[in-house]
């Protein structure tokens, strides 16, 4: 696996040196005829077959590894060697997304999600997560999300705490390129993670609930100057109303301890003694 991985490391910088002698060829070939050089447009010619000879060769190795050992290993019988695979080809997808990144890679993280034991599944998250963040490569993870997003929702609640906190953190990065995917029994399933008495999970969940209810509204509510009030504000009575929704009244303690280091609104003490003071408006109890 490491020898695939500096084989990745070859090809990407093949593959720059090509963009490059291409590039160099081009602007030589555009030149007007008198100031063009016959010499270095050879050059550049027999540089480019070079390279693309040299390509070939190290895809035809990396195929050669993937398929003669990848394959096999990656669902080897020692959960070490599996999670070594996992966490490999994550590294290619991120370095080399070019030809990695395809759903026949894909589908072998999507299928190890499954795995039986905690670090192989925490691992298949490990590798996601780089990708997720990325949103130039969303369109390519299109159909793995159609796919696997069930599988990735349910994994929110993992028995092992630290694959379900990295479950939590890949369904954010989800949402955040594209709202749509998940339906509102996928959102419930995490809302009420807040709640967790597992800090790092409720933590995580607090992120997910700050990007789906707290978030959007926020350049709105800094334009609602109405009485005065702090941009806080009605952020602050969503939160008083979502707590009051998930009836877990012995619970708010967990709540505020999830959002507390992502979203200021629960440390506005201005904000709060306001709405604390206030007499309720025309409906509100």
């Amino acid at each position: 696996m490491k020898l695939m991985t500096a084989l990745v490391n070859v090809a990407l910088n093949l593959s720059v040196s090509q963009d490059n002698t291409q590039r160099q060829y081009d602007a030589e070939k555009a030149k007007q005829t008198p100031k063009r050089a016959a010499e270095r447009l050879e050059m550049l010619l027999a540089k480019r077959k070079e390279l693309q000879e040299n390509m070939e060769e190290v895809n035809q190795m990396m195929n050669n590894i993937f398929k003669g050992v990848f394959v096999h290993r990656y669902r080897d019988t020692q959960p070490e060697i599996r999670a070594i695979c996992l966490g490999e080809i994550g590294i290619w997808m991120k370095n080399y997304s070019e030809t990695f990144l395809s759903d026949s890679y894909l589908k072998y993280v999507g299928w190890t999600l499954h795995d039986k034991v905690g670090e192989v599944r925490q691992k298949c998250l490990f590798a996601l997560i780089p990708l997720f963040n990325n949103p130039e490569l969303a369109p390519k993870l299109e159909l793995f999300t159609n796919r696997f997003k069930d599988r990735i929702v349910a994994m929110v609640l993992d028995k092992e705490v630290d694959v379900a906190v990295q479950a939590i953190k890949v369904v954010t990065l989800i949402f955040k390129l594209n709202e749509d995917i998940l339906s509102c029994e996928d959102r419930e399933n995490v809302y009420q993670l807040v709640y967790s008495s597992h800090r790092n999970v409720a933590q995580a969940a607090g992120e997910f609930l700050n990007e789906c209810l707290f978030k959007r509204e926020d350049i709105q509510a800094t334009h609602r100057s109405n009485k005065r009030r702090s941009a806080n504000a009605p952020l602050i009575k969503d939160m008083v109303q979502f707590f009051i929704e998930s009836e877990l009244h012995e619970h708010a303690a967990y709540l505020v301890d999830a959002l507390w280091d992502v979203n200021d609104m629960v440390k506005d003490w201005d904000c709060l003694t306001e709405l604390l003071l206030e007499e309720p408006g025309r409906g509100e109890s």
